[in-house]
């Protein structure tokens, strides 16, 4: 009987020699091979790899049913804003499967460039793998034209992309925002390939909970601590009524001077912040 032992391969997994040995293998005929280009997808295995996305990861809004067999439950907030001093990015960092917790410190936005702002809302990988992708062509267009790459352009090319994959499964419902030669920018992309230009978004299973609180203390002339303030509390008060979302609260402050990262606090310790605040308010 022979003693069992680790394959070399196994060993081998993640290293160059990996690598040279996939791309030597030759695929069968009737399969198209995996890609091998960075920054690009790999294709199923399959003779038709559009019909076995389309039957397998149709999109479908709401409760709606597409008839796929994969069906996504998803769960987030969201939200961006801008305001006379700049803008704020504030998120949670739960990500969730329907009523399973998977994590509970996801980083939600995508720091695409220095100036440049992303948010993560629906799949996790489709949002973080095309927002890198996002961050190559900003880059690439940075090295052609000798100068940065506008908000509106970056949310355009993103929104051309999710155009050119409508219908393929894709989900994901972002946020592209950062300062550029005209000012703060603020623009909501999704996977159909929308582009929406706007002061305030909110976007997420809690993003009606939290339109709540903007629609009521949002000013444009807000000053930088009670922009943060707000973005924070909007983000508490959603996490507290959808049971999706929680975590950590990470917020951003975007200037003329770049992105900033302000805090991360977890939403329990706001919780007992707010209450006792409210319990201060109700004695006065």
């Amino acid at each position: 009987m022979n003693d069992f032992a680790i394959g070399s391969d196994i060993l081998d997994i993640g290293s160059r020699k990996c690598d040279l040995r996939r791309r030597n293998q030759i695929a069968p005929a009737d399969h198209p091979p995996f890609l091998e280009i960075p920054n690009e997808l790999p294709v199923p295995p399959v003779k038709n790899p559009a019909e076995f996305v389309r039957n397998n990861f149709a999109s479908a809004c709401g409760n709606a049913d597409a008839k796929q067999d994969v069906k996504f439950a998803k769960g987030t907030t969201t939200l961006a804003f801008k305001f006379n001093d700049g803008i704020i990015v504030s998120v949670d960092s739960r990500s969730t499967m329907g009523a399973y917790i998977a994590s509970g410190t996801v980083k939600k936005v995508i720091e695409i460039n220095p100036f440049l702002l992303g948010t993560m809302a629906g799949g996790a990988a489709d949002c973080s793998f095309w927002e890198r992708n996002l961050g190559t062509q900003c880059r690439l267009y940075e090295l052609r034209n000798g100068r940065r790459i506008s908000v509106a352009s970056a949310a355009q090319l993103l929104a051309n992309t999710m155009a050119s994959y409508r219908g393929y499964g894709l989900s994901m419902g972002t946020m592209i925002t950062g300062w550029d030669e005209t000012g703060p920018q603020l623009y909501y992309v999704d996977d159909d390939g929308t582009r929406l230009k706007g002061r305030y978004f909110s976007v997420g299973s809690g993003s009606t909970y939290a339109y709540g609180v903007l629609d009521t203390h949002y000013r444009p002339d807000l000053t930088v601590e009670e922009a943060i303030d707000l973005g924070k509390r909007a983000i508490y008060h959603a996490t507290h009524r959808d049971a999706y979302s929680g975590g950590i609260n990470n917020l951003y402050h975007v200037t003329a001077d770049g992105w900033k990262f302000i805090h991360a606090i977890d939403v329990n310790d706001m919780h007992y912040e707010f209450q006792e605040e409210k319990r201060n308010t109700m004695q006065e």
